[in-house]
């Protein structure tokens, strides 16, 4: 059997994405005076951002942050193209979750080789190629979940090796967030999928953000705790939206992700 290519990163053109304004997100939560500005920002950045496009065009719209913050992003776009692929294969579709490891540009492991090396990260080349070749060679699934409760684990153990902050933290979970927004704007039209590889790309980012911040709503630091519970009271309500990874069909108003991804971004900077 031909070894599939472990999948990396898209790289990312700098334009403008929508965001909540300030009155919009005031309806899903109240904010203090010192969020005014946070709110502000977030406005005027709605107000001068262009539509969306379709396809990677959405994906495009969004600029993401440098440092230890932008590490753990990065390795969210692995953690998400696995997330889709492993829930595909565990729903009983192994045709469409090799179907998306082979499409999915979000995973070449050389994209994200040169962040592991400047952070002296193990990194998870030996956990992907066994999640691939138990998925493209179908090898069933307790051999699929398995490979995947070890890739899960893997990456996660990179993310200390950057010493994220707190506010690093939490600012890798709004980009994930405003990723999937993105992701879905380019993938869905007036509730009709009509690029569906955008939509799973959606709820990869999505359940990735979910995932770290019921982590951090889990752990022991109060601060990071309660952002995180924070975070999940934004995204409450918001795999409505994914009715099924193979759906043909999601939501006409899916801007309860671009609340939740401003909202996020306001919970980071309190930490700040």
């Amino acid at each position: 059997m031909t070894k599939a290519p472990i999948a990396a990163p898209r790289l990312i053109t700098p334009k403008p994405i929508a965001l909540a304004t300030l009155a919009g997100m005031a309806v899903a939560q109240p904010f203090d005076s010192a969020d005014i500005f946070v709110g502000k920002a977030l406005a005027e950045a709605a107000n001068t951002a262009s539509a969306g496009e379709a396809g990677e065009a959405g994906e495009a719209g969004v600029v993401l942050s440098e440092g230890p913050s932008a590490f753990l992003t990065k390795l969210g776009y692995f953690e998400g193209t696995y997330r889709i692929a492993a829930a595909l294969y565990l729903g009983g579709d192994a045709a469409a979750a090799q179907a998306h490891l082979e499409e999915s540009h979000h995973a070449f492991y050389e994209d994200i080789a040169p962040a592991l090396a400047e952070y002296q990260a193990a990194g998870f080349a030996e956990e992907a190629e066994a999640f691939l070749a138990a998925i493209n060679g179908d090898l069933g699934a307790d051999a699929v979940r398995e490979a995947y409760a070890s890739l899960m684990t893997a990456i996660e153990g990179n993310v200390m090796s950057a010493q994220p902050s707190a506010y690093d933290r939490l600012l890798s979970v709004h980009e994930l967030i405003k990723l999937a927004a993105a992701e879905y704007d380019g993938g869905v039209s007036d509730g009709v999928v009509e690029i569906p590889i955008e939509f799973r790309d959606s709820w990869g980012f999505y359940e990735t953000a979910r995932t770290r911040a019921a982590a951090l709503a889990a752990g022991g630091d109060v601060s990071l705790a309660k952002a995180g519970v924070d975070v999940l009271a934004q995204l409450d309500g918001v795999e409505a939206l994914y009715p099924a990874l193979t759906s043909e069909t999601g939501a006409s108003d899916p801007s309860q992700l671009s609340v939740a991804a401003g909202w996020a971004e306001i919970i980071a900077l309190r930490l700040k």
